[in-house]
């Protein structure tokens, strides 16, 4: 029986090392969205904890101005590095869908050739088993045919 061979192996090679590009290129802007995610609630706890501090200030009696604007301050500042961290977020949105379709895209492709393989190789072999049968039956066909029948 002669052995397969998918014509088109090396072109599914290169499709399947697409594919995996693809995977690892979403997987690092999914990775970049994560960590601003964290950075974002980083940045939320922080904030609590400067209102915490002046709410725990203001209620001792013993309030220090310049400590409570200097937290007032950094609050603000935080707010900001939130809000950048947010817009951050939204320029990174049609990053990931370009990558996620990509990916989509590129997996089709592999799905498609691998698909294509299978049905070679089923008719690969269909080819093979009716070649087979038919040599058989030659075989039979001159024994037959030497036993005088």
């Amino acid at each position: 029986m002669a052995k397969f061979r998918f014509r088109l192996e090396t072109y599914l090679r290169l499709k399947i090392a697409a594919r995996d590009q693809c995977r690892a290129e979403l997987a690092e802007v999914l990775e970049a969205e994560e960590r601003l995610k964290q950075q974002q609630v980083e940045i939320q706890e922080e904030i609590e904890g400067q209102h915490t501090y002046v709410r725990e200030v203001t209620q001792s009696g013993n309030v220090n101005l310049d400590l409570v604007t200097a937290s007032q301050r950094q609050v603000m500042f935080l707010k900001a590095a939130g809000q950048e961290k947010q817009m951050l977020m939204k320029q990174l949105m049609p990053h990931i869908q370009q990558r996620r379709q990509a990916l989509i895209d590129a997996d089709h492709e592999v799905r498609t050739l691998e698909k294509l393989k299978e049905q070679k190789r089923e008719q690969h072999i269909q080819k093979e088993a009716a070649l087979e049968a038919k040599q058989m039956d030659e075989i039979a066909l001159t024994g037959f045919r030497r036993r005088g029948v």
